[in-house]
């Protein structure tokens, strides 16, 4: 039985914020969280400790007495340039790296950790889909530093498992939103694309609430599952007024809409989820506006 869960990335930025979100429900849910971040947190939720995730020492230590793992740490910033690319792409495979090894070598019982919807080809007006929803079984074709090393992330947790038969879980999560007027993804920004939804398109207007990612996260936890297992995880909607079919004549011509598709589904499949984890999206961006 899992009682004491790591949470690396614990404390979120204020921007970026749903590792406090998911410690806050962690911890409700009746778990002792413990959140490893090199920030302080900004809600005294939990244990903190200090980390350097690319310090495998320091990772290791840290990591001590826990029984899984949630990995949300990560540099999700855009490249501007190459060197930044090269950076980001090196933080975000070693702390990965650091971070499931340690917790195998403690005999941790399952590591949970935050893929993107960026591996399934984002941004959409450079990678132009056949057809859509997207689907977990789809080749993963990453366009930039932060996906390329979710991706190579998701192969390395293949090979851990192989190794070490740890179940290694992880959550392609789309554009985090919230339900806080201001924020910098909050619902109240919404409108405004409405008019351009174009400036959407890079995600195929895929989005999800910072609550659901703690419930995806729980879910995950709970899960009976024993393999290196990817699941998008995206509200059921998508973030447009527009339906698909308008969405697809005005952005995408010549791609398809599978079969099935309601005028408002996602677009980027959470059918796995739905399936395997029990993920059921509880808010939408309707519910706030």
């Amino acid at each position: 039985m899992l009682k004491r869960i790591a949470v690396t990335g614990g404390s979120g930025s204020p921007e970026r914020g749903v590792g406090a979100t998911i410690v806050k429900a962690l911890s409700q849910q009746g778990y002792k969280v413990v959140n490893l971040d090199i920030q302080p947190p900004r809600q005294s939720v939990g244990e903190f400790r200090h980390v350097d995730l690319t310090h495998y020492g320091d990772t290791f230590a840290c990591l001590s007495g826990c029984d899984a793992v949630v990995h949300l740490a990560a540099n999700a910033n855009p490249d501007r340039d190459h060197f930044t690319g090269a950076q980001r792409f090196h933080t975000n495979t070693l702390a990965a790296y650091n971070v499931f090894q340690a917790a195998i070598a403690q005999g941790m019982k399952k590591i949970v950790w935050a893929s993107s919807e960026t591996v399934l080809g984002w941004p959409f007006d450079k990678h132009v889909p056949p057809v859509i929803p997207t689907n977990d079984d789809d080749p993963a074709i990453p366009t930039g530093s932060y996906g390329i090393s979710k991706a190579v992330t998701e192969t390395l947790a293949e090979h851990l498992f192989r190794m070490h038969q740890i179940p290694i879980i992880g959550l392609r999560l789309s554009n985090v939103f919230y339900d806080i007027p201001g924020h910098e993804t909050g619902y109240d920004k919404l409108p405004a694309a409405w008019q351009k939804p174009e400036t959407k398109k890079v995600n195929l207007w895929g989005y999800v609430d910072h609550r659901d990612v703690a419930q995806a996260v729980n879910k995950a936890l709970q899960a009976d599952i024993r393999a290196a297992r990817n699941f998008t995880i995206a509200a059921a909607d998508t973030c447009m007024q527009q339906t698909n079919q308008e969405l697809i004549d005005l952005c995408f011509a010549g791609t398809n809409l599978r079969e099935g598709t309601g005028p408002h589904d996602t677009l980027i499949g959470i059918d796995r989820a739905k399936a395997e984890l029990n993920y059921k999206p509880n808010h939408s961006w309707r519910d706030y506006i």
